[in-house]
């Protein structure tokens, strides 16, 4: 295993993006998003609906996890995310309908942007440019409910922009009076926070006091499980399963609790040859749910009495609100598997692999959208 304490002078040579000055900057991201965003106004009737539907896919879909994750309980109309070409059933003029895609190009996000259109709904697009954006404006063009929020922030990777990509999207729901409007302050600490946690996850900080670094070190050469509440941290668990995939080029799962408990907890021992190359990653919240905090501690003794091997990692949320608590841990996963990747001797940015499913793909046909789009989407 490489000894992270001793890479800094030759990180250029495996981090060739350098990812880890995006890194160190995400706390920035939040900042200029959210002062952003809090100067784009949507029309008043937006606001105005029955039911939101965040449609992306991959790191421009998490945001819309996040969202829903955190606000269901105060919203007042169900939040629901779609990951799909389709889109439900229910979506219509009364839906808010929010499509997400970092580079504008994603087929998918085009596919339902189209047909949320189509089916009258208001709808807000976000890109950093790209198809979405000008398919938002042809449609505005002819009289659609269609906005476009144009993302100022250019990096290589769409979950490399995570707080231009969320934060918009919870701007827009408190401007339209469908969440509490009191996030500004917790904005405020949720940057304070990740700025202070940036001084401690970075590169020059040896392993003794950086907690990336341990926790990389700890799960290295294993296959990492991660556990989390099901209330506001689902999303973050696979925001960690998806990084680990992205960054670290490995493989790794997420379930929650308590769901696992009626299930999952069940499966564990077998294979017996593979058990011990697992590392269990719990995501705690001290001031959480007390049924779920002693779900957890339940479930890691389960867990600790199959085998001794089996690595158990427990991970504590900082922060005095469920939004910064699940930010700072979106942070403190990024670094570690940024370490992993470093570790596995990978870039962590390029994913080839997806490159090259889309090349064997091809161009989409142009019945993915419908005749209205075809110049915009298929140019």
């Amino acid at each position: 295993m490489k000894d992270l304490d001793s890479l800094k002078d030759g990180i250029g040579d495996i981090d060739k993006s350098d990812m880890h000055k995006i890194l160190l900057g995400f706390s920035q991201q939040y900042r200029d998003a959210y002062d952003q965003a809090t100067k784009f106004d949507l029309p008043k009737e937006f606001g105005s609906v029955k039911n939101i539907v965040v449609s992306g896919m991959g790191g421009s879909a998490i945001g819309g996890d996040l969202l829903r994750s955190l606000f269901s309980e105060g919203c007042r109309v169900p939040i629901v995310v779609n990951r799909n070409y389709s889109i439900p059933g229910f979506v219509n003029e009364d839906t808010l309908f929010i499509a997400a895609s970092y580079s504008g190009n994603t087929e998918e996000t085009l596919s339902a942007f189209g047909r949320a259109v189509e089916k009258k709904a208001k709808v807000v697009s976000i890109s950093f440019g790209g198809k979405l954006e000008d398919c938002s404006k042809k449609a505005k063009e002819l009289k659609k409910t269609t906005e476009h929020f144009r993302i100022c922030y250019k990096v290589k990777q769409p979950r490399c922009a995570f707080g231009h990509l969320f934060t918009p999207m919870m701007v827009f729901l408190s401007k339209l009076g469908l969440i509490p409007d009191d996030n500004a302050s917790e904005v405020k600490d949720a940057v304070k926070l990740l700025s202070d946690a940036s001084k401690r996850l970075a590169l020059d900080v040896p392993a003794e006091c950086n907690e990336a670094k341990q926790i990389a070190k700890a799960i290295y050469g294993k296959l990492p499980v991660i556990y989390a509440s099901q209330n506001y941290f689902d999303v973050v668990a696979m925001r960690w399963k998806t990084q680990f995939n992205e960054n670290g080029e490995m493989m790794g799962f997420n379930n929650v609790i308590p769901e696992m408990n009626h299930n999952g907890i069940v499966g564990w021992g077998i294979p017996e040859d593979i058990t011990h190359q697992f590392a269990v990653i719990f995501l705690c919240d001290d001031a959480g749910f007390e049924r779920i905090r002693k779900r957890v501690n339940i479930t890691r003794e389960l867990i600790s009495e199959i085998s001794e091997k089996i690595q158990i990692v427990p991970v504590q949320a900082q922060g005095n609100s469920p939004l910064v608590k699940a930010l700072y841990l979106i942070y403190l996963g990024d670094f570690v598997s940024y370490y992993m990747a470093i570790l596995n001797d990978r870039d962590p940015m390029p994913v080839e692999r997806i490159n090259i499913l889309k090349k064997r793909l091809g161009p989409p046909p142009s019945s993915l959208y419908p005749p209205w789009m075809w110049d915009c989407a298929e140019n």
